[in-house]
Parts: structure tokens; sequence; C-alpha cells
């Protein structure tokens, strides 16, 4: 995320809304049936849109980690469901990196990614806190994490590397990592700048290649991932799963009711953790192929990109084919905007967006009040905050937000129980 200096003002249509109403816009109780595919084996990721019913199609075993574009985050993860597997290196810190010594290895604790943060990788566990991320701890003077950690990599080959996070530099963007046959051999370092993949949430590695893996549609243009994943399987042990998590900032909320459920609250919303929806939906009955049970008492209710609420109920599984079947009705349509020329989509109308110099603040009321506008980074940092008096019909706000680093916010409205988003690219 590069720094530019910039002013910016919000283009936003508001119609006020009850955070408990739940009245439908647009398409009224109608329910669209979709089904994806994840290949037989579910072999391949799918990336969906709910708006658009859009899917991208992306092989699972084409990385082995993945590293954060986003600039003040330093989250790496693996591939483990893929079986990649990750151990610390025990014996010592980095002044081994030329004498690893693997003796005991099918002892070590595996590390795995969390399946509740996309912010908790592999990498980023047995951190200790403030400036430890785990791989490695950030220097207050120079703004750069140094790893301090070794790892040895288990690769789906059954081959193992060795492997050390270098460095990554918040300022530039940029990663370095080494990595080696555990003797020695065919040592690489490797520079990773994440400018190149300004859109992305992840950019992956594969080592057997050696080459960088430009694998996810823009985080924009996604709403849930259906995939594998490692989960701590009833809290005995970890275990690759099949299932659906949610982008960053798209909110679901969970109910186990009656499929014809309705009386959601926009307060039941939650993007704390990305696997609300997870493998929940499902149970595995046994046999051979596999046969499984789709729960008919689930009901979800996500907010897209563009915060429109959609009700999702799953209807279908076949881990042979790789295809899931749901149902899924626009209940909310926040998509619509008032008709000011160049604002973007969404009832928090941002424009121009992407941004590099300037945007407005322009809203309508139906009464007068006081709002609190809020800018959060991908990363959860409020990066500003302030409270704002509104008059009965139209009214414009200018903000000078020039210190507000490249990348991609989260905007909220909030006004008593009025709640508005939308999402702010500034380049």
């Amino acid at each position: 995320m590069r720094t530019f200096i910039f002013t910016t003002v919000f283009f936003v249509s508001i119609i006020l809304f009850n955070e408990n109403h739940n009245a439908v816009f647009g398409q009224s109780n109608v329910y669209q049936h979709d089904t994806i595919s994840m290949e037989p084996g579910r072999t391949h990721d799918v990336f969906y849109s709910l708006k658009t019913g859009n899917t991208y199609q992306q092989i699972r075993s084409d990385w082995d980690i993945q590293f954060s574009t986003h600039v003040f985050d330093v989250t790496i993860r693996t591939n483990g469901a893929q079986g990649v597997v990750l151990y610390t290196y025990p014996n010592s810190d980095i002044s081994e990196w030329n004498s690893v010594d693997t003796t005991g290895l099918s002892t070590w604790p595996a590390l795995n990614d969390s399946d509740k943060d996309w912010e908790m990788g592999a990498f980023n566990q047995n951190g200790f806190g403030d400036f430890d991320y785990g791989w490695g701890t950030y220097n207050m003077v120079t703004h750069i994490i140094t790893g301090d950690s070794l790892y040895v990599l288990g690769l789906p080959s059954g081959s193992f590397l060795k492997l050390w996070i270098v460095q990554k530099n918040p300022v530039t963007n940029v990663y370095t990592f080494k990595f080696a046959n555990l003797d020695g051999t065919d040592e690489n370092e490797v520079v990773l700048n994440c400018n190149d993949y300004p859109a992305k949430n992840f950019v992956g590695y594969n080592f057997s290649t050696k080459q960088f893996v430009d694998r996810e549609p823009a985080s924009a243009d996604w709403d849930l991932l259906f995939t594998k994943y490692m989960t701590f399987y009833q809290n005995v042990m970890w275990y690759p799963v099949t299932g659906v998590l949610q982008n960053y900032n798209i909110e679901v909320a969970s109910y186990t009711m009656d499929t014809t459920f309705m009386d959601f609250t926009i307060d039941a919303l939650d993007s704390t953790t990305i696997s609300t929806i997870g493998n929940n939906w499902f149970k595995l009955l046994g046999g051979m192929p596999p046969a499984y049970e789709v729960d008919d008492s689930l009901v979800y209710f996500v907010s897209d990109q563009e915060s429109s609420i959609w009700k999702l109920v799953f209807e279908y599984y076949s881990g042979a084919e790789g295809k899931i079947g749901f149902r899924k009705m626009l209940v909310e349509d926040n998509s619509a905007i008032s008709e000011i020329p160049g604002v973007s989509g969404g009832k928090l109308a941002i424009s121009p967006n992407p941004a590099t110099t300037s945007t407005q603040l322009l809203f309508t009321a139906d009464k007068q009040g006081k709002a609190e506008i809020s800018v959060v980074s991908l990363t959860g940092q409020v990066v500003y905050q302030h409270k704002i008096s509104y008059a009965s019909g139209l009214n414009n706000s200018t903000l000078d937000v020039s210190n507000f680093p490249a990348g991609v916010y989260l905007v909220t409205l909030r006004a008593d129980n009025v709640l508005l988003k939308n999402k702010l690219i500034v380049k």
C-alpha cells in the first residue's frame, strides 16, 4: 500500500433504513437456484459473487504458501488442505540456517492457518503479541518486520525444504524470503513486490515451479469462497474439510430455524469470523463413496460487497462430483443509489472510486439528525472517525483524509439505528 497525499470527498446517497427493518427491495421473495462445481474430488476452489452469480474457479494445487498483499498486514498462510505442512524449527533461530537438523521432525507440532481469521496464518502462530508476528518482529525505528524464525516445510510431494521469511518492508510493501533443500542445496532468495497485486487479498507461491501464483479474482468481485481448509475437527485434531469462507468485510448471520425464517437483524451480521458458514451445513452419513446430508434447519443471511442482504439455504452436496447446490434470495437491495452522475454503487455511494485526489460526501435524509462516519482498513484499523450533523433533504460534507495510505477501506455511516456501508479504494 503506497503512501500518497490526497484529499478525499465522498458522494453518498442515503435512504435511511432501520437496522431491524427487513423489507424486500427489488426482487421480492424470489429464490434463485445455483450450483457451483469444485470438480470431481473437490480439486478446485470457487470464488463466488452473490450479486452476479459469477464464479471464478481455480485449481487448489497450484500454490504452497500465500502472502497477504495489504501493506500493514504480515499474514502468510499455507495450503494445508492440499498437504502442505509447516513446522517451526525448534532447535535454534536463524543463526542455524546453514545447519538445520531435522532429527525428531515427526514429533514437531505442525502449524496451521486459523479458520476464523484471514490474518492468522500458519506462519503467524507462536507470535507473542505487540510487535511479534510469529515469523518476525517489528522494528519501530526502521518499520521493517525482520524474520527471526526458521521453518521446515513439507510439500505434497513428500519432499521437505527449509524456509526463512527474511523480512517485510511495509514502506515498499515488499517481502524477501529464502528457501533451500534441507542439505542446503538449491538455495533461492525471492523478492515479492505486493504492489504488483493491488486488488488481490493474497498472492501464492509454488516451490516446485518457483513461481508466484496470481490465483484470486479482485477482492471486490467475490463474496464467498468454496474451498477445502484445515479446521480443528471436533476439538480433537486438525483435519481438512470442505466448506465456505467469507471474504474480508463480508458479514454473515447464521440461524438454526425453519428455512422459511426471515426475521433476521442487521446486528446479527458478523465479519469477525470467516467461517460462519464453514462446513456446518452438511453432515457425513458414511458409505463408499461417502454420502452427505444437508442440514435443512440452517439459514444464512449474508451482506455482500454492496451491503445488500441475501438469504442463503443449502440444498445439495456431492463430494464425489464436487458440486454444491443452494438457493439464494435478495432480501434487501442496498445497491440502488440516487441519480447523481458518476457515483459508485451502494446506498453509501462514493465518487470518484477509486479516489486519487478528492471525493465528496453527499447524502439525503428524511429528517435532521447526527451521524458518525468511520473509515476502516482491511486490517481492521479505524483510520478515520468523525461526527456530523445533517439536515432534512440534501446534505454535503467535505473531508480531508490526506493522511490515508493507498488501499481498500470500508466506509460506514451510522445514525441512530441506521447503518450504511460501502468500499472505498484509494490509489
